[in-house]
């Protein structure tokens, strides 16, 4: 049925002036299918005052049409990052949220970690279309895994945008670890990590365990039961055994950016979950 009614407002949307169906999108996330693919524009209120490049065969910009990104981590990052925090977005990928951490952590820093050479290309873009993010924002275009090396990027043919590191085949891009990247980066602190990886969330955090443990950032990453299956072990239970060990706690990222505390990733209560050092836990997880 949902897909039904999506089809429909596409073809409505092709009937529409371009200017009339991005202000409907705006109106209404459901609305963005309004907006006809492979349109390619600039965009100027993303965020509000915000100018971006929309390409809509990519579904991520789709998304951005609306004004926001993700509203329920977008909540968490407007909660939990402050103006001078300093941030790592791990799968950056066009910018969707570095653009926010950068926004929101005016004073601050962000590292934007993305390995796809086209997509990344449109995250400098966006960047360079904000002229007051560039001190504030580094783009490493690397992905991240435990060893430092090469994988293979390949995007998904039906979700134009999203791409994985964990074939065989595709196109060869550099991988290196967090920890690396930290150091290269100079950072003298750490306070908050957002990690989309397609899978591959512990890998990330494996590799940046050292840095965990030294800077104790919140660190959001996301939970997918599919990405469990296919990876054939329990991810998500090595990610919380290895945090909890280091005195984290795990919050599941509710509607509207509210958290409730769960004491284990057996069964996913959300799409992404919310680690935290135990003695960050106040009042804003009352």
């Amino acid at each position: 049925m949902h897909q039904r009614v999506t089809r429909l407002i596409r073809v409505i949307g092709m009937c529409l002036p371009l200017r009339l169906s991005i202000f409907l999108a705006g109106l209404n996330r459901g609305l963005r299918f309004l907006v006809p693919p492979g349109k390619d524009f600039l965009f100027h209120k993303y965020l509000k005052d915000m100018t971006v490049c929309i390409n809509t065969v990519y579904p991520i910009e789709t998304r951005m049409l609306t004004g926001t990104y993700e509203p329920d981590i977008s909540a968490i990052i407007e909660r939990f990052v402050g103006q001078d925090s300093v941030v790592i977005d791990v799968g950056a990928n066009v910018g969707a949220l570095t653009l926010l951490m950068a926004k929101t952590a005016k004073c601050g820093r962000v590292i934007a970690v993305e390995p796809g050479p086209t997509i990344c290309s449109r995250l400098r873009r966006n960047i360079d279309l904000n002229p007051e993010l560039q001190s504030i924002v580094d783009v490493f275009q690397v992905g991240i895994s435990d060893k430092i090396g090469e994988l293979f990027w390949k995007e998904d043919a039906n979700n134009r945008g999203n791409a994985g590191l964990l074939g065989h085949d595709g196109q060869s891009v550099r991988v290196d670890t967090l920890d690396h990247i930290v150091d290269s980066a100079h950072l003298t602190k750490i306070d908050f990590i957002k990690i989309d990886v397609e899978g591959m969330e512990y890998e990330v955090i494996k590799s940046g365990m050292a840095s965990i443990l030294k800077y104790r950032p919140l660190i959001c990453y996301e939970t997918l039961d599919a990405f469990r299956e296919f990876r054939g072990f329990d991810i998500y239970g090595e990610i919380f055994s290895r945090l909890c060990n280091i005195g984290y706690k795990h919050f599941a990222i509710l509607p509207k950016g509210k958290t409730v505390e769960v004491s284990n990733l057996d069964v996913l209560c959300s799409a992404n979950v919310l680690a935290v050092p135990q003695e960050k836990i106040g009042a804003k997880f009352k």
